[in-house]
């Protein structure tokens, strides 16, 4: 067929193209002039990349009906901005594990059956996403946290003027069995992973001071308060030349037993603890985080002493290659952590 148009509405077809910016709009123009140029269907079909129905469908909507805009208006919303509103504040303060449990709320609550997949769309829409939740200690106490924070911003500006160091130390247990963690794998690629049972572990002791990223680790039979002496002791041996030695530690019982009290009465080193329950605290904390990733997680050591020499290697010859890396994941940038009615 050709020549359908007459002169006057192939004019205002072709106006109506040049200034259009939706693209199905203009789409639906090309089809009718097109046709009305001789085009077949099957050549419109192909040059727009759509089924012969839907060509038939532009070509009745404008011929007919004399309109070149989509009939689909969208759907409604499923929940209206009230309800909207309510539900995420019920997110908030509740967390479900099942997008049915939500669907199961909307229905006793607005008495709206609405389907999972659309509940799923309305979750994803408005910024929730089915995660792990993080983890906070149990009764850590913000305000304690909130002072620490306060008195170690004054340590450091002190440190810096007196030209001492202020370092982190902690105790770490690593063992031989496999940690899984997150990867890349191709989704339809299964990726089993070797495991072992072995339990072997290796006790270590370790200091960080963030300014150089400066690392000091020794390993030991076992952490007690004479191994914590003698860590202290080569701490002093390595930082000689500082006057004033800083010294970040948690409050295990290796930390604060009497014998060790005994021995910081006569050191350069000063301890200061952290509040209870406040790992979030000790950057030394986020440096097991990244020994686990290069040395733990997804990996199979079948002889413990293969386990133990890619630790000893992570902290002799790793560390030094990935300071950047270390920069930017092992900080000082604290976060307060736990209850907000206590904070209040």
């Amino acid at each position: 067929m050709k020549n359908i148009l007459d002169y006057q509405k192939r004019a205002e077809l072709l106006h109506q193209h040049k200034k259009e910016r939706d693209s199905r709009i203009c789409d639906r123009i090309k089809a009718v002039l097109w046709f009305d140029d001789g085009w077949t269907l099957e050549e419109i079909t192909q040059a727009l990349f759509i089924d012969q129905s839907t060509v038939r469908r532009h070509l009745k909507d404008t011929l007919e009906n004399e309109s070149v805009k989509p009939h689909h208006k969208g759907s409604q919303p499923i929940l209206n901005v009230f309800q909207s509103q309510i539900l995420i504040e019920h997110l908030q303060d509740n967390v479900y594990t099942r997008t049915q449990d939500i669907v199961h709320f909307i229905k006793n609550k607005w008495d709206q059956k609405i389907s999972v997949s659309a509940v799923y769309s309305w979750l994803q829409a408005h910024g929730f996403s089915y995660k792990k939740p993080k983890t906070i200690p149990k009764n850590a106490d913000p305000l304690e946290q909130a002072e620490f924070i306060q008195e170690y911003e004054k340590l450091m500006n002190s440190a810096a003027l007196e030209g001492e160091i202020v370092l982190f130390g902690d105790s770490v247990h690593p063992s031989q069995q496999t940690r899984l963690g997150y990867g890349w794998y191709h989704k339809k690629t299964a990726k089993p992973l070797e495991t072992t049972a072995g339990r072997k572990r290796i006790n270590l002791m370790g200091a960080i001071e963030l300014e150089d990223m400066d690392v000091f680790y020794e390993t030991y039979e076992t952490i007690n308060g004479a191994n914590c002496i003698d860590f202290l002791k080569k701490l002093e041996k390595r930082y000689k030349m500082i006057p004033k030695i800083h010294l970040i530690l948690d409050q295990a019982g290796y930390h604060t037993c009497k014998e060790v009290k005994e021995y910081l009465k006569n050191s350069k080193i000063q301890v200061h603890f952290l509040p209870p329950r406040s790992p979030n605290l000790n950057p030394i904390e986020r440096l097991w985080k990244v020994m686990h990733a290069y040395v733990s997680n997804n990996k199979c050591y079948a002889q413990f002493r293969d386990f133990k020499k890619a630790l000893l290697y992570f902290f002799d010859s790793t560390i030094a290659k990935i300071k950047d890396e270390l920069v930017s994941s092992v900080t000082d940038n604290f976060r307060v952590v736990g209850s907000v009615s206590l904070a209040k």
